[in-house]
């Protein structure tokens, strides 16, 4: 997360969005056939009220060599009619799960879950071929960018979908895909050029990759040439704002692979019906509450027309009791059981290390109230919001800093940030209490010698 790094990074990426190549050229490389699939049912067997089959299915070749996927396709035995169906995709080191997918069949569900192309280095259990899923393989774009594994794994996702309609136990207008961590890089570039999904659900992956993550390292040492092919070919950012269905985002405050304010630019950009939940002090797991809320999600998409909670942060205001208030209309189908503002003290950086601590409401009016003493603010701290309703659905508005900041005459107020996109940095529009309308363009810098920041006017003409 270092901030030079953090800049040269940014760099090339502008550098990459002046030479992208043409969006015909980036269709090519991730189209594929939607023809019927073909497909081999190895086994099939009972798992109590749930029927199991062992499958495989075709997708697309590697080094000329046809590839095979294996997957559990799981369904309720006694179903009547035609059902919802979801794609279940794993993240690095994973492969398909028969507990998981028979667990989520009795839901009601018919569920595909597969092994991703090939094996590597942590997946020697995968069935399926195609190339490994190892980090270099993940990250590659030589000898061309069609080696990359994203490519292949994403082939195999839009052939699973599919597989799904083709089968007679399934409503081809009803299918979700969920994909955790890399599995959740593949959900949203699949749901990015996928027009059969209904509905999707990205856990933990982002877009814009190597501007926050877990292999920094790898991305800093590719050349200018390699960065620009991957942004220009690879990176989910090329397909965020053709995301298709719905999609939900959830990820941990404190995620070491992809950092969050990658994640945030990701939903930012994104221009369908979207929700976002982001877990306090949570790092790279998948906990058994997370998965109850994924599926009143997919419920609420694929069964029945539901919705989830509302919540929008209101104009923030100072009380003379020395306290910042930050009020937030949150509303829900139901009713809403708890609202809670988290923070951290300091600056955006240091992501997967942070602290996040809580504080409760006062409810007056259909509006949530939260205080915050204006010593957690010496000279920042970052915030957001999480809503729940009484079915256990939650949803978050993005992270934004308030900090202290030196007006143009020296008086002092405090300035709140647009959602964080970028390590480091604080982005305009930023809002300053008591002024009525976003400043867009103001720059800010931080004194160390005073440790406060300063609003710098405009050049004449800027």
């Amino acid at each position: 997360m270092r901030f030079i790094l953090g800049l040269a990074t940014l760099i090339v990426f502008l550098s990459a969005q002046a030479f992208a190549f043409p969006s015909a050229e980036l269709k090519d490389l991730w189209d594929i056939s939607l023809a019927p699939v073909g497909y081999e049912i190895l086994d099939s067997y009972r798992r109590g009220s749930v029927q199991v089959e062992e499958i495989y299915y075709q997708s697309r070749s590697y080094k000329g060599r046809p590839v095979e996927i294996f997957g559990y396709f799981c369904y309720p035995a006694k179903a009547a009619g035609k059902l919802p169906a979801i794609l279940l995709v794993h993240g690095g080191g994973g492969t398909a799960h028969l507990g998981r997918t028979v667990s989520w069949a009795r839901r009601g569900y018919a569920i595909l879950t597969i092994d991703l192309p090939g094996r590597g280095e942590q997946r020697w259990s995968s069935r399926s071929t195609g190339p490994d899923m190892d980090v270099p393989v993940l990250l590659r774009t030589k000898p061309d960018p069609s080696h990359n594994y994203l490519v292949h794994a994403v082939a195999a996702a839009r052939n699973g979908i599919t597989f799904l309609t083709e089968r007679k136990e399934v409503d081809p207008k009803r299918i979700g895909m969920v994909g955790l961590s890399w599995g959740g890089v593949i959900t949203l570039l699949t749901n990015g050029q996928d027009k059969r999904l209904k509905t999707a659900v990205n856990v933990f992956g982002a877009g814009y990759i190597p501007e926050g993550c877990t292999w920094q390292d790898r991305f800093d040492m590719k050349s200018e040439e390699d960065l620009r092919q991957w942004y220009a070919y690879i990176d989910p950012k090329n397909f965020l704002k053709t995301q298709h269905a719905p999609i939900l985002f959830i990820t941990g405050t404190n995620d070491h692979c992809y950092y969050l304010p990658t994640f945030q630019k990701s939903y930012e950009e994104v221009t369908v019906p979207k929700k976002l939940l982001l877990i306090p002090n949570l790092r790279h797991r998948f906990l058994p509450y997370m998965q109850r809320i994924v599926w009143n999600w997919l419920d609420g998409k694929l069964k029945y027309n539901g919705s989830f909670p509302e919540a929008k942060v209101l104009a923030v205001f100072e009380k003379e009791n020395g306290k910042l208030i930050v009020p937030v209309m949150a509303s829900a189908a139901s009713h809403i059981t708890k609202a809670t503002l988290y923070y951290t003290k300091g600056e955006p950086s240091r992501w997967t290390r942070r602290n996040w601590q809580s504080i409760d409401a006062y409810y007056e009016d259909g509006i949530y109230y939260f205080g915050i003493p204006k010593e957690l603010i010496d000279p920042e701290m970052m915030f957001y919001v999480s809503v729940k309703d009484n079915h256990g659905s939650a949803v978050s508005t993005p992270i934004r800093s308030i900090f202290k900041v030196k007006m143009f005459r020296g008086e002092e107020t405090y300035a709140i940030s647009s959602p964080i996109k970028k390590i480091n940095i604080h982005e305009p529009p930023l809002q300053l209490l008591g002024f009525l309308k976003n400043l867009e363009f103001p720059k800010v810098f931080f004194s160390k010698e005073t440790k406060s920041y300063h609003l710098v006017l405009p050049e004449a003409g800027s």
